[in-house]
C-alpha cells in the first residue's frame, strides 16, 4: 500500500496533466512545473519535476535540502513534492531546484507575500505653486512588486511603479478626488482622498549652482547660488539656512540665515561670511537649503533637501607652517591661530606670547588655540610659537591695535603766506611702521592734495599732527578733507577756512623798553613778517618785582617787516622795578593770541615817602626821669617810594623852647630817649634819596598816668584774639592796641596796632601766637594831647594744663584731721587760667622712700575756688596716706608732686578703745545675770532638768538588810560556760594577756533569768558589761564596736550558774537597784579564778541614780582600752558611746575637767532630744 503522502502526490500530477496548467522551465528532455510561481504567505506549493533519464531526484529549496520525506517519486523520470505553510521569503524570492544524482537539475524562483493594503495618510506638496507631488503610506510591507494607479479626474489615470510618492498636476487653487489604488500579483486595495488648497504645503526647491570662493587673506568664504525656481504662480518669501562645516570632522561651526523673495526669475544669490579660523587650518565645506517663510502659504514650516557640499580644502600638510601670518587686527578681537604639522611631525604646545592655551583638534596633525578679547600688542607684535615633536619650532606674528581716530581737524595761518591744518590724532593705534596711518590733506575747491609725510611720519604720542597747504593768490575761502587710513580702517574729516579769520601770528621778534621817569616808561616793538594789512591787537604783561600782574592792551596799525611801533606805558609806581612782554592777535577778527615775546625789565625813579610812619613808644620811668623806647614800623615800599636811607627823630620840651635830634641808622626800628618828668614831644621821619616823610607824632606826659582797672579775661582763638572796649571820653585821634609777642622772654617783641577814631573793637591775629602763653594786651586812648591807658586785657589762644606741680606742705592736726597748704604756680607756668585743684589722697601699705603700694581707693576734692590755697582733710584713719594736689584749667589737669603722712592713735585714744568695749560688755553681763536670775527655774528647766529616778514595782528585788536602798549588783563569781572573744587584741597587749584567747565549753547551759533580783538563787558573773567604742576608731559600723579592740564585741552564750563548790560566794549587796557598771576599773577576772569580796572595792552607800562613782578617774576622751580593763567595761552606757550624766552628789569636789564633761554631755543629751 503506497503511503499516503506519495498517493496524494500521483493525483496532483496527474490533475496538472489533465487540466495542462503547468509552469515549467524546460531543459532539453526534462522540465520543472509548479502551480504558481508567486503565493500568500503561509500558502502550499506543489511540484512536478521531469527528469530526461531515469534517476532519482532529490530537491533543494533557499538554499536547503528538502526532507524526503515531502516528496514522492512517481516513476523513474518523475518526482513531485508537496511544501506546506510557506514563509515569507526575500524580496527577490528563493530558489526550488530538482536534481538528480548525475548532475541533471532544472530550478524555478518562488515568491511569498501579502496583499497590499489600501493607501493611507495622504500629503500633498509643491514646490512651484504649479505642479504637486503627493505622498502617502503604504500600509504594511507585502514584499511583493506593487504599483500604483493614481486617478484625480474621470477619466485621467496615471499608473506609478513601485513608489510611495506620484505627482498629480492640480490647478493651485483648486480641490479634487484622488483614488489611488495598490495591485501587486495577490490583490489590491483602493483608497479616495479629498485634497484642498490646505492640504497643499508649499516647499522650497533645493538652490542650485552653488558656487563657494575662499579668500585665504582675509578668511572670507564667498557663496554664490539660484533659487533653482524657474516658475512660480506668484512671488513668496523664503529664507536660506547656510551651514558650515569642518570637513574632516564634519563638525558644524556656523549656522546663517538668509532672507530673500523668491519669484518666478531664477534669482542669483550671494553670501559671505568671515571665519574666525584661518581658512589654511582645514578644509571647509558649505551646503544651504531653503526655508518657506511666508504666512500666506501653506508651508507647514517646510524646508527642502540640503545642497550638495561644496568644500575648500586646507593647507597641505607636505611641510609644517602656521596661520595666520603677520595678521592685523583690532583690539578685542577673539581670534584663533593654528598650526599644521608636516608628515612625520607632531604638535606639542601651541603659545601666545608667554600664556599657553588649551588647544582644539582640528584633525591629524591640526591644531589650534583661541585667543579672546585681544589686548594691543607691542610695536613690534605678539609672537605664537608652535613648539613640533620632534624638535621645530615655528611661529607667526600677530599685531593687534586700533583704526585711525583723527578728528578735530583745525586750519590756520600764521603769515598770511601758509596754512596749517592741525588735527588730533586721537586714540593711539599702535601700529607702526608699514602698518602706521597715512594722511591725505585735499582742497577740495582746488582739487590741489597736500604733502602730509611730516604727520605720516609724527610721533603717535604727540598732542597734535598738522600739514601745510600753501597760501594760493586771490583765494580767500578753503575747503579741506583729511582722510587717515591704516590697516584697520579709515576716517574722514573735513574743515572750512576763511583766511583772514584765521589769523595766529607770531610774536613780536624784537622788544624795546626805557624808563623815562618815576611813572612812565616806553616800549618799541617790530616782527620779521610783514603784517601791513592787518590790525594787530597787542596786550603788554607788566609784572612788578613784587610778582604783582597787570594786563594792558593797545592797538597797532600793520606795518612792514622790521618796522618799529611805539607803545608808552604811564601810572607806574616809583622806584619799582617792572618786567614787560607781550603778544598779538588779529583786531579784526579774533582768532588767538600769540605766544609772549621775550621778557624786558626796566625800573623807575624814586620819590619822596608819601605817608608818615607808624611810631610808637615804651615809657619806664626811674626815680631821675624816665626812659622812652620810640618805636616805629618801617614803610612798605609802596609809601617809602624809594630805598629809605636813614629815620630822623626830634624831641622838645613844650615848656621850653627848642628842640633836640637824632638819627637811627635804616637798620633798626627804634632808639631810646632819657627824659625828665616833663611833658615831651617826639617826632619821626623816614628820609630817602629824593626826601623825607611827613612828621609821626607822640606826646609823652611828665605826671604818672592812671593805672587801668584789673585786667580782664578773654577768650582767644587758635589764631588770634577778638578784642572789643567801650570808648573813652576825651579820643579824638583813635586808639591804639599794645602787646608783647613773646611775654616770657626779656626782649618781649612789643607790637601795636592803631585803630581808626569811633572804632571800639579789633582782631590781633599772628603766626607768633603760641598756645599756653599768656598774651597781656593794654588799649590806649588817643586824645589831641595824650594817649591814656584805657582798659587791660589777658588771654590764650588756647589753654594748656598747668606744666608744674603744685608745692604742697601738710600738717597733720590728729590722728583723724589733716591740713594741706599749698603755693600759687607762677604765671609763665599755669598755661591757663587756673580753674580749681583737686587733692587726692589714698592711703599707704609698705611705705618707703623708693617703693610705694597704694591700697583702697583714691579719694578726691575738688576745690573750685582757684583763690584757696589750704584744705583739711578729716575723717581719716591711723595710716600712712599720700596726698596730692594738682591745679587744672580749661585745657586739662596739670601734675602734682605726692607727699605722704603717718598718721599715729594716741595712747589716750588706744586706752578709750579698750576700755570702752570692756566696760559695754560688762554692763551686758551684769544685766543678763540679772535676767536669767530672774528666770532661773525656766532657764534650769531648759537647759539642766532634774533626771528622773527609777521606780520599782512589787517585790521583784530584794532588799537586804542593813544595806543601803540604792546598792549596786554584786558581782560573784562564775565559771561560764562559754566564752568566745569575737576580735582579739593585736601586738603586745595580746601577748601579755590570754583574756581574748580563751575558749571554753562545760557542757549544756540553762537560761539565765534576767528578770530575777535574787542574787541568793541566780549568783551569775558578771551582771552587766556594755561595749566600748574608741574614740579614735568611731566610724560608720560603730554599732559593731572598735575594730583591732578585744573589748570590741563580747559574746556569753550558755552561761551556767556555777556549782557551790567551785565558786566562793561573794557579798550580794541588797539593794536590786539599776547599778550598769559597778566600777570605773575593775581587775581582769580570771575564769579560773575566784576572786575574794573582800578585795573589791564596792562603791559606799549614796541613794540617787549614780551609774559611775568614780567620776575622778574618767577621761574627757573616748575611753581607751588598757590592758587591765580592756574586756571589762568602761564607763559609758549601753547604747551611747558618751559619758553619762553623775548625779549632783558626785560632782561636787571635782576639777575643771569635770565640768568641761558635763558640758559636752549635756550637748550629747540635747542633740538626742
Amino acid at each position: 500500500m503506497l503511503p499516503k503522502l506519495h498517493l496524494q502526490t500521483l493525483l496532483t500530477t496527474v490533475l496538472l496533466l489533465a487540466l495542462r496548467v503547468d509552469v515549467s522551465e524546460e531543459g532539453e528532455c526534462g522540465y520543472l512545473s509548479v502551480t504558481k510561481p508567486v503565493l500568500s504567505v503561509g500558502s502550499s506549493l506543489t511540484a512536478t519535476c521531469h527528469l530526461c533519464k531515469e534517476e532519482t531526484a532529490s530537491w533543494e529549496y533557499a538554499g536547503s535540502l528538502v526532507s524526503p520525506q515531502l516528496y514522492s517519486q512517481i516513476n523513474s523520470t518523475v518526482s513531485t513534492l508537496t511544501l506546506d505553510s510557506l514563509t515569507l521569503t526575500s524580496r527577490e524570492g528563493e530558489n526550488l531546484t530538482c536534481r538528480s544524482s548525475k548532475g541533471e537539475s532544472y530550478s524555478q524562483l518562488i515568491q511569498t507575500g501579502y496583499s497590499p493594503q489600501a493607501p493611507t495618510d495622504l500629503e500633498c506638496v509643491t514646490h512651484d505653486m504649479l505642479t504637486f507631488i503627493c505622498s502617502w503610506s503604504a500600509g504594511s510591507e507585502t514584499n511583493l512588486k506593487t504599483t500604483y494607479k493614481i486617478c484625480y479626474k474621470p477619466t485621467h489615470c496615471e499608473s506609478v511603479k513601485r513608489n510611495v510618492s506620484g505627482k498629480i498636476n492640480l490647478g493651485p487653487f483648486g480641490a479634487v478626488q484622488i483614488h489611488i489604488t495598490a495591485v501587486n500579483t495577490l490583490g489590491s486595495a483602493t483608497a479616495t482622498f479629498h485634497v484642498t488648497k490646505k492640504d497643499i504645503a508649499f516647499i522650497p526647491p533645493v538652490p542650485q549652482n552653488v558656487k563657494v570662493v575662499p579668500d585665504f587673506s582675509s578668511q572670507t568664504l564667498s557663496l554664490k547660488w539660484t533659487s533653482g525656481v524657474s516658475a512660480l504662480a506668484f512671488p513668496t518669501t523664503i529664507a536660506f539656512e547656510i551651514q558650515v562645516l569642518w570637513t574632516e570632522k564634519m563638525e558644524v561651526i556656523h549656522t546663517e540665515s538668509y532672507a530673500a523673495q523668491l519669484d518666478s526669475q531664477n534669482k542669483t544669490f550671494q553670501w559671505s561670511w568671515i571665519s574666525g579660523m584661518p581658512l589654511n587650518c582645514t578644509s571647509h565645506s558649505v551646503r544651504i537649503r531653503s526655508i518657506s517663510t511666508d504666512s500666506l502659504v501653506n508651508s507647514k514650516n517646510g524646508s527642502s533637501d540640503w545642497s550638495k557640499l561644496q568644500t575648500i580644502p586646507g593647507a597641505d600638510d607636505s611641510k609644517s607652517v602656521m596661520f595666520p601670518e603677520d595678521k592685523v587686527v583690532r583690539v578685542g578681537t577673539n581670534m584663533t591661530f593654528c598650526c599644521v604639522a608636516g608628515r612625520g611631525e607632531r604638535i606639542k604646545t601651541l603659545v601666545y606670547g608667554a600664556e599657553h592655551l588649551p588647544c582644539n583638534e582640528l584633525g591629524i596633525r591640526r591644531k589650534a588655540i583661541t585667543k579672546y578679547n585681544l589686548p594691543p600688542s607691542n610695536p613690534s607684535g605678539t609672537n605664537i610659537m608652535c613648539e613640533l615633536d620632534p624638535f621645530d619650532l615655528i611661529g607667526t606674528v600677530v599685531f593687534v591695535g586700533y583704526p585711525p581716530d583723527d578728528q578735530q581737524l583745525e586750519c590756520e595761518t600764521r603769515d598770511l603766506q601758509n596754512i596749517v591744518c592741525y588735527w588730533n590724532p586721537g586714540r593711539q593705534t599702535m601700529l607702526l611702521g608699514g602698518r602706521r596711518t597715512f594722511y591725505t590733506l585735499t582742497e577740495r575747491i582746488s582739487g590741489k592734495n597736500a604733502s602730509c609725510h611730516r604727520a605720516n611720519d609724527a610721533d603717535p604720542n604727540g598732542d597734535k599732527h598738522k600739514c601745510h597747504f600753501p597760501v594760493i593768490s586771490g583765494q580767500q575761502m578753503y575747503k579741506f578733507l583729511l582722510k587717515a587710513k591704516n590697516p584697520l580702517g579709515e576716517v574722514e574729516t573735513n574743515y572750512t577756512l576763511n583766511l583772514y579769520t584765521r589769523v595766529y601770528p607770531y610774536s613780536p621778534s624784537k622788544v624795546t623798553v626805557l624808563c623815562t621817569g618815576s611813572r612812565q616808561t616806553e616800549l618799541f616793538l617790530s616782527w620779521e613778517v610783514s603784517y601791513k594789512n592787518m590790525t594787530c591787537l597787542c596786550q603788554f604783561e607788566i609784572i612788578t618785582n613784587n610778582k604783582e600782574k597787570q594786563l594792558m592792551n593797545f592797538t597797532l596799525p600793520g606795518q612792514e617787516a622790521n618796522a618799529s611801533s611805539r607803545v608808552a606805558v604811564d601810572q607806574l609806581y616809583p622806584d619799582t622795578s617792572y618786567s614787560f612782554r607781550t603778544r598779538c592777535a588779529s583786531a579784526e577778527h579774533f582768532w588767538k593770541w600769540s605766544s609772549w615775546s621775550e621778557s624786558k625789565t626796566c625800573k623807575t625813579q624814586e620819590e619822596a615817602p608819601s605817608k608818615a610812619l607808624d611810631v610808637w613808644r615804651e615809657i619806664k620811668r626811674t626815680e631821675h626821669g624816665q626812659n622812652v623806647l620810640v618805636k616805629w614800623k618801617p614803610l612798605p615800599h609802596s609809601d617809602a617810594k624809594g630805598t629809605i636811607v636813614k629815620y630822623e627823630i626830634t624831641w622838645n620840651d613844650v615848656n621850653e623852647v627848642g628842640e633836640q635830634s637824632a638819627v637811627a641808622p635804616v637798620s633798626v626800628n627804634s632808639t631810646e630817649l632819657h627824659l625828665n618828668f616833663s611833658d615831651y614831644v617826639i617826632s619821626v621821619r623816614a628820609v630817602n634819596s629824593v626826601g623825607s616823610s611827613p612828621s609821626s607824632q607822640i606826646r609823652i606826659l611828665g605826671l604818672l598816668e592812671e593805672q587801668a582797672d584789673e585786667p580782664s579775661i578773654i577768650s582767644g582763638t587758635p589764631s588770634g584774639f577778638n578784642l572789643s572796649w567801650s570808648p573813652g571820653t576825651n579820643e579824638t585821634c583813635g586808639y591804639i592796641v599794645e602787646w608783647c609777642l613773646f611775654p616770657d622772654t626779656l626782649d618781649c617783641n612789643l607790637q601795636w596796632e592803631k585803630v581808626p577814631p569811633k572804632t571800639t573793637h579789633t582782631v590781633i591775629t599772628s603766626d607768633g601766637f603760641r598756645p599756653g602763653v599768656r598774651y597781656s594786651f593794654s588799649v590806649y586812648g588817643c586824645s589831641q594831647h595824650k594817649e591814656y591807658l584805657l582798659k587791660k586785657m589777658v588771654g590764650y589762644t588756647q589753654e594748656l594744663a598747668p606744666r608744674r606741680a603744685v608745692k604742697v606742705k601738710a600738717e597733720a592736726n590728729s590722728s583723724h584731721t589733716v591740713t594741706l597748704r599749698w603755693e600759687d604756680i607762677p604765671v609763665q607756668d599755669r598755661q591757663g587760667f587756673i580753674r580749681g585743684y583737686r587733692v587726692y589722697y589714698v592711703p599707704q601699705v609698705n611705705y618707703s622712700v623708693r617703693s610705694q603700694k597704694s591700697v583702697g581707693i583714691k579719694e578726691v576734692i575738688n576745690i573750685t575756688d582757684p583763690d584757696v590755697r589750704n584744705v583739711t582733710v578729716t575723717n581719716l584713719h591711723s595710716a600712712t596716706y599720700e596726698f596730692t594736689v594738682k591745679a587744672y584749667t580749661a585745657g586739662g589737669e596739670g601734675i602734682g608732686e605726692p607727699i605722704n603722712i603717718n598718721l599715729v592713735d594716741s595712747p589716750l585714744g588706744l586706752i578709750l578703745a579698750i576700755l570702752v568695749p570692756l566696760g559695754v560688755t560688762c554692763f551686758c553681763g551684769i544685766l543678763l545675770a540679772i535676767f536669767c536670775y530672774t528666770k532661773r527655774n525656766c532657764v534650769k528647766e531648759t537647759f539642766y532638768p532634774d533626771i528622773p529616778k527609777p521606780e520599782i514595782h512589787g517585790e521583784q528585788w530584794s532588799v537586804g538588810e542593813g544595806r543601803s536602798s540604792n546598792p549596786t549588783f554584786d558581782v560573784k563569781p562564775f565559771i561560764p560556760d562559754k566564752v568566745r572573744i569575737i576580735e582579739s587584741v593585736h601586738g603586745k597587749d595580746a601577748e601579755d594577756s590570754d583574756i581574748c584567747k580563751v575558749e571554753i565549753n562545760n557542757g549544756d547551759s540553762e537560761q539565765i533569768d534576767v528578770n530575777s533580783c535574787d542574787t541568793s538563787t541566780n549568783p551569775m558573773l558578771p551582771s552587766y558589761y556594755p561595749q566600748i567604742v574608741d574614740s579614735y576608731k568611731a566610724s560608720s559600723d560603730s554599732s559593731s564596736g572598735s575594730m583591732n579592740s578585744c573589748a570590741t564585741q563580747v559574746t556569753y552564750s550558755d552561761i551556767q550558774p556555777p556549782s557551790n563548790g567551785s565558786v566562793n560566794n561573794l557579798e550580794v549587796i541588797s539593794d536590786c537597784g539599776y547599778k550598769p557598771q559597778m566600777r570605773p576599773h575593775v581587775p581582769l577576772l580570771d575564769v579560773n579564778h575566784t576572786p575574794n569580796p573582800q578585795h573589791l572595792d564596792l562603791p559606799e552607800q549614796s541613794e540617787g541614780y549614780q551609774p559611775q562613782l568614780k567620776v575622778s578617774n574618767w577621761s574627757l576622751e573616748s575611753p581607751e582600752v588598757d590592758e587591765a580593763s580592756a574586756c571589762i567595761g568602761s564607763p559609758t552606757s549601753v547604747n551611747s558611746t558618751q559619758f553619762l550624766l553623775p548625779d549632783q552628789a558626785s560632782e561636787e569636789g571635782q576639777s575643771t575637767r569635770s565640768s568641761s564633761w558635763k558640758f559636752s554631755s549635756f550637748m550629747s543629751s540635747a542633740q538626742k532630744r
